[in-house]
């Protein structure tokens, strides 16, 4: 039987993961310098737990393999509602639904769909007030166009027994070339989030720009948020919202992976100038020879080329330009940039 099964949007599920795994890792970073019972290391467990229940759930995402919602020439499933069958009879109109930016469509059904679950008193006020129905598809987890779907449903359900399989036909065609066409947007999403890491590292300002503006475009976003009402202006203010908001989780973790390892690669240098003294009486001249002794690898030796060395005769100090343009010098008692 030919079908339109609509599944839970893999995209969605690896976006979830994207967002709250970077939170998961700085969180495991901060308990492991942390001491147990601490404030800061509590914070570090609450971060771990909230936003590790956001991993399992696009985990589970990427892992659900059955349709949620099934179409075909019979009617309209959908597994959650667990309402059975939505016979095409039945069904006098559909129209999309926006509740705090989840997309849904509502189901008008006539007096002869029995309805296997009942909604509580109160559920069914709340769907008065915003404008729902006692059925609703729930499309939040899928990546589809809630207008053209409520478009076919109706379509269909006005149609001729004889008419469904051509409609079901079409759109499944139309639907795999839109399907297509997301995989490109997100392709140049991910050079596009490359590119404003790059660009925020490059300097303070560029930094600001690109925080101000995922600034404004979410509050272009909360004020469109629950309308129907939904322009270009907000479709793309709300992209820039994600890209902002990734792009500023990604240099929080890699400020602090770049410190713990410029920290390590300076105690490595502390270390072995240190050795040098014990062994000659007197500290070293220069640290290429030492750099060479230490077994760096790629990213450490990156941040060692840009360490400076300047010896006195007497004593010695090690500095370094951070990713944030300014001068530190090594603390040896403390082991860390200052």
């Amino acid at each position: 039987m030919t079908e339109i099964k609509l599944y839970k949007s893999r995209w969605k599920g690896i976006k979830l993961i994207a967002l709250t795994l970077p939170f998961v890792i700085i969180g495991f970073w901060m308990i492991s310098k942390e001491q147990n019972g601490t404030f800061d290391c509590i914070m570090a467990w609450i971060c771990v737990s909230f936003f590790g229940i956001g991993i399992l759930i696009g985990i589970f995402n990427l892992l659900d393999n059955s349709a949620r919602i099934i179409i075909n020439e019979n009617g309209i499933l959908d597994r959650t509602l667990k309402q059975g069958i939505i016979k095409w009879e039945q069904i006098i109109e559909a129209y999309p639904l926006d509740i705090q930016n989840q997309k849904f469509i509502a189901i008008v059904v006539d007096e002869t769909f029995e309805f296997k679950k009942r909604q509580y008193k109160w559920a069914e006020n709340l769907n008065k007030l915003v404008g729902a129905q006692k059925l609703n598809l729930n499309l939040s987890q899928i990546e589809i166009n809630e207008n053209k779907l409520s478009d076919l449903i109706n379509k269909i359900a006005n149609s001729e027994k004889n008419e469904r399989l051509n409609f079901i036909r079409t759109f499944i065609s139309n639907q795999k070339l839109e399907t297509n066409f997301n995989y490109q947007n997100f392709i140049i999403y991910f050079f596009v989030l490359i590119g404003l890491a790059m660009v925020s590292l490059s300097n303070f300002i560029a930094f600001m720009t690109i925080i101000i503006s995922m600034g404004i475009s979410a509050l272009i976003v909360k004020w469109y948020s629950g309308t129907n009402n939904k322009t270009k202006l907000y479709k793309y203010a709300r992209i820039m919202t994600y890209l902002g908001f990734i792009n500023l989780v990604i240099l929080l973790l890699f400020f602090e992976i770049y410190d713990s390892i410029s920290n390590n690669v300076g105690t490595k240098f502390t270390n072995e100038i240190e050795t040098y003294k014990s062994e000659y009486g007197k500290y070293p001249n220069e640290i290429n020879s030492i750099r060479e002794k230490l077994n760096l690898n790629l990213f450490q030796n990156y941040i060692a080329n840009k360490i400076a060395y300047k010896n006195d005769g007497n004593d010695y100090k090690l500095e370094l330009e951070t990713l944030k343009h300014n001068q530190k010098e090594f603390d040896k008692d403390q082991q860390e940039w200052n």
